[in-house]
C-alpha cells in the first residue's frame, strides 16, 4: 500500500526530471545559421523561387531588381550534379 501512496510524487518527480532534460542549459539554436553574405546569395540564385519566364508569363515587375535576369535553363540544369557528383548524372 505504501507504493501507492508515493506513486503521484513519483510522477511529479519523473515529469520534473524529464522536462529539465529536455530544456537543460543547450546554447546552441536549433537551426543552423545562415551562413555568409555570398553563401545567401548563391542559395537564392540556385533556388530562385520566382516564376521562369518560359513556365509562367514573365512579370519583371514580381522580380527584385538584382534578379531581374533569371539563370539560363542549361546552367540551371547543372546546378544539381556539378554540386553532388557523386550522383552520377
Amino acid at each position: 500500500m505504501s507504493c501507492c501512496r508515493f506513486a503521484p510524487l513519483l510522477g511529479l518527480v519523473l515529469s520534473a526530471i524529464f522536462v529539465a532534460a529536455i530544456g537543460g542549459c543547450r546554447g546552441n539554436n536549433f537551426l543552423a545559421p545562415p551562413g555568409s553574405m555570398n553563401q545567401q546569395q548563391a542559395n537564392a540564385i540556385a533556388h530562385d523561387p520566382f516564376p521562369q519566364s518560359g513556365i509562367a508569363p514573365d512579370d519583371m515587375a514580381s522580380r527584385p531588381p538584382d534578379y531581374q535576369q533569371p539563370l539560363p535553363e542549361a546552367v540551371r540544369n547543372r546546378l544539381v550534379p556539378d554540386a553532388m557528383p557523386w550522383l552520377g548524372r
